[in-house]
């Protein structure tokens, strides 16, 4: 069950002024809870194969990000880099020393992932006691938020 959180666009320059939107909420599980979780599906690795195996494909992912390389994962999709840079009046401006600003690691969603399929999969319920700060709406990464701003 998936909870969301409702709160209003408050950006009176928005198109979406004053609209309600959802926003969903999680609960965090750690990775020690997301192994036993992993060990318990029948699996025939013990719960010490399973976290080595997943603390060395996090080192090797890292590593090869930033070597430039984009990884896909089976169905799950490609993780790669993407960048958050300044803008500048031409090319011969750029310094990727001082223009690039920010790093960010996005996942494009596999065959399993596709986000009709998950809408169309899962079941939601307003959370009756709001466990995050819920009163700003925050972009999410490479496009716009719901309340139409981004």
């Amino acid at each position: 069950m998936i909870n969301y959180v409702l709160y209003q666009n408050n950006n009176s320059y928005s198109s979406v002024y004053g609209k309600w939107f959802a926003r969903a909420i999680h609960q965090i599980m750690e990775f020690d809870e997301f192994i036993e979780h992993m060990a318990k599906h029948h699996c025939v690795f013990s719960e010490a194969t399973i976290r080595g195996v997943l603390i060395e494909m996090e080192t090797c992912l890292r590593e090869l990000l930033l070597e430039g390389r984009a990884v896909r994962f089976d169905e799950l999709g490609i993780f790669r880099i993407g960048l958050e840079t300044k803008g500048v009046a031409n090319a011969f401006d750029f310094n990727a020393g001082t223009d690039i600003e920010a790093v960010h690691l996005n996942l494009h969603l596999g065959k399993r992932f596709l986000a009709k399929d998950l809408l169309k999969d899962a079941r939601f319920q307003e959370a009756k006691v709001y466990t995050v700060d819920s009163s700003k709406p925050k972009e999410d990464e490479g496009g716009e938020d719901a309340t139409g701003n981004g």
